[in-house]
């Protein structure tokens, strides 16, 4: 009786007539499970529109999806399946760390300011409040040349760089004598009036509203509590962005928001205070150079138009890159 063929793709013939069984692909269950974790990384990052406290996973939407679909490719591959997931996994968080990096060579020229309007460069730079490397603040402050710029945790051995730019910023406003906070608005065009709070229910925040030069523009700095204390940093947000909307004309609203554009933190900013958001390029952390998450932003009133695409500068010792674009702003009401 002749015995039953082996299955030519489950075993070969060795010399001497033994059979040696393939190798059958491994990491298939593996490969699942990382597809699940992304996809509920992914789920969970939108159920936050439900319970804020599920909003710390919006932070990290970005890299679920990465997740998702390198583990995704490597459940298709016919071999070395977690190796192929692990590059991609690899490979996708190199390019989100590149991608402001390669923006910010070439920016983009959105829209010519119309008659009656004032092109102005606005800036946001959370300087990292332990950041011992003021001379590098200072440089890249200048470097930066925004004609607006508001800045974070300026802690007390970083407020001599005020007085050093006084020559390029002659009008300037800090919150140094309300307790805790350390916010600072420099402008090359005249400030009429500021106020700041750091210790309320909202945001710790510094407002300075600019003269007709700049078309009366109210400039808020804000620096909102970190995730993953979604609920607080919930309830400091729809207390400022009332502020913010109760306050008269245009508004230029920027700084750490500790929250990317996946965020019903940044949702809540958009819509409450009625502003449109023009930032989306991940500026933290630094320390690699490889920026995964945008918390940095800018965003403006209506009336207010880019037109100059959004780019980043460079940390200068901060956790932080610098955001910083150009807008247009009716001179007239």
């Amino acid at each position: 009786m002749n015995q039953p063929a082996v299955d030519k793709a489950q075993a070969t013939l060795q010399p001497g007539g033994a059979v040696r069984k393939k190798r059958r692909p491994t990491g298939g269950l593996e490969c699942q499970l990382g597809v699940l974790i992304g996809l509920c990384g992914l789920v969970g990052s939108r159920l936050g529109q439900l319970w804020v406290a599920f909003d710390v996973f919006s932070q990290f939407t970005l890299q679920f999806a990465v997740v998702a679909l390198a583990f995704l490719v490597g459940l298709f591959m016919p071999r070395a399946k977690l190796l192929a997931a692990f590059i991609l996994i690899v490979v996708g968080v190199i390019g989100i760390g590149t991608w402001p990096h390669l923006a910010s060579e070439a920016p983009q020229t959105l829209a010519t300011p119309a008659e009656g309007m004032q092109e102005i460069r606005v800036a946001s730079y959370n300087t990292l409040y332990d950041n011992e490397n003021i001379d590098a603040v200072k440089a890249e402050v200048a470097r930066l040349d925004a004609d607006v710029i508001t800045l974070l945790e300026m802690g007390p051995k970083k407020r001599r760089i005020m007085a050093e730019l006084k020559d390029r910023y002659p009008y300037q406003a800090d919150c140094y004598k309300v307790d805790y906070c350390n916010l600072v608005v420099l402008s090359k065009f005249p400030v009429i009036e500021s106020d700041a709070r750091a210790l309320w229910e909202g945001a710790p925040y510094i407002r300075a509203k600019l003269g007709p030069e700049a078309g009366g523009l109210t400039v808020f700095g804000i620096h909102t509590i970190r995730f993953p204390h979604s609920r607080a940093q919930f309830r400091q947000v729809n207390v400022i962005a009332q502020l913010i909307e109760n306050t008269p004309g245009r508004k230029l609203v920027m700084g750490d928001f500790n929250a990317t554009p996946f965020s019903r933190i940044v949702e809540v900013v958009e819509q409450r205070a009625n502003l449109r958001r023009l930032t989306s390029l991940p500026s933290w952390p630094s320390h690699v150079g490889l920026p995964q998450m945008a918390i940095d932003h800018i965003f403006v009133s209506s009336g207010i138009i880019p037109t100059e695409s959004q780019r980043i500068g460079e940390p200068a010792g901060s956790d932080h890159f610098p955001v910083t674009l150009k807008i247009a702003v009716p001179l007239k009401p």
